[in-house]
């Protein structure tokens, strides 16, 4: 969950989400609760919030009182008067769960999926339980329940990966590597437990002690991409980077794998569908299909999100990568940054932040 940033008249506590993007929550100094919502600012509470969680077209949060509360299409309503810590709310869905009862809310609806699971996890559009009472392994998504697997007395499945829209997981009864995708279940390969997987969206990296061949399940599709092992490897949305045994750094995108450098990066990361890496000390990233060569330099402080790179330059001003370009977001010296999917904070000093947001500073 999001905790506050004070902000000199306000705070600042989360910001705008992924597909809709059109939701903030922010404290002032008095510890009233508000939400931005499409321009305009309401209050929500005259009491500080406990806990809070902003998705892509609701907001949750825990009044004064511990009860959980939903802000959707303009207005609050009480969920739950019971103490609620397990909560979130994501892009499209929002969950929350009390005693192994889970919620999801879509659409401003709220419907009760599973009243006996011991664990879940929940992505954008979909969320996979397990029912400890009847022994069974299934995924809500789009509306429906699906039951992946049955019948699994004794044989609790304990190992999940999950993306945004996509389910890896190991079947307790055939030890099968399995991937729920697009309402569809997939049996990719009996799966050795000393191997790996991991899940982004639309896809699913993975390699199989068995074998030691590194693959990928991509939209229905199953890849062999190395023959070896890599040393290490990242998911995002619809692509792969990784390391591979021979040091070189490269990028599975699109059903093609990419060379991105002859050396191994200094780091790297993947958020969403950016790259980010060092190359013998020049920052760089990999955004749709291209290379771009940031600094001659790592900044020391650096954000990415989304669609957006944000960083402080040495000069400390603030330069921010979208879309292609890299330009000078504001030449006011700044202390410290904050990305939030694609909105940027920007603190001077003393609390007296600016917001960025849509091409307009707040």
């Amino acid at each position: 969950m999001k905790k506050f940033l004070i902000i000199s008249v306000f705070a600042l506590i989360c910001c705008l989400s992924g597909h809709a993007q059109h939701l903030a929550a922010f404290s002032d100094n008095m510890d009233k609760f508000y939400v931005f919502d499409r321009g305009q600012i309401k209050q929500l509470e005259y009491l500080k919030v406990k806990d809070f969680s902003v998705g892509g077209n609701c907001l949750l949060y825990k009044d004064n009182r511990n009860r959980l509360k939903m802000y959707y299409d303009g207005e609050v309503s009480e969920l739950s008067i019971n103490n609620i810590s397990d909560f979130k709310a994501l892009d499209y869905l929002a969950v929350y769960s009390y005693a192994g009862i889970i919620h999801i809310i879509e659409d401003g609806k709220v419907r009760t999926i599973n009243t006996h699971s011991l664990h879940y996890y929940a992505e954008d559009s979909l969320v996979a339980f397990y029912d400890a009472t009847q022994s069974f392994l299934a995924a809500y998504y789009r509306g429906r329940i699906f039951r992946l697997e049955d019948g699994l007395v004794g044989e609790q499945p304990s190992a999940f990966r999950c993306g945004d829209n996509i389910i890896a997981y190991l079947s307790p009864r055939t030890g099968d590597l399995m991937v729920f995708y697009q309402a569809r279940t997939y049996s990719l390969e009996p799966f050795v437990d000393e191997g790996t997987f991991k899940a982004g969206t639309d896809i699913v990296a993975y390699m199989n002690a068995a074998d030691q061949k590194f693959k990928v399940f991509y939209r229905g599709r199953t890849y062999v991409i190395e023959d070896f092992p890599p040393l290490s490897y990242k998911v995002g949305d619809g692509i792969v980077a990784y390391v591979d045994n021979t040091e070189r750094f490269k990028l599975f995108y699109e059903g093609e794998v990419i060379d991105l450098s002859s050396v191994t990066p200094g780091f790297y990361d993947v958020q969403n569908r950016i790259v980010v890496f060092e190359e013998q000390g020049y920052f760089k990233t990999w955004y749709k299909d291209r290379l771009y060569e940031l600094e001659n330099y790592v900044p020391a402080k650096w954000e990415a999100h989304w669609n957006t790179i944000v960083y402080i330059d040495q000069n400390r001003n603030i330069k921010v990568f979208r879309d292609g370009e890299n330009k000078v977001l504001t030449y006011d010296i700044v202390e410290d940054l904050a990305l939030y999917r694609d909105l940027i904070v920007t603190n001077k000093g003393l609390n007296n932040y600016n917001i960025y947001y849509n091409g307009k500073k707040y």
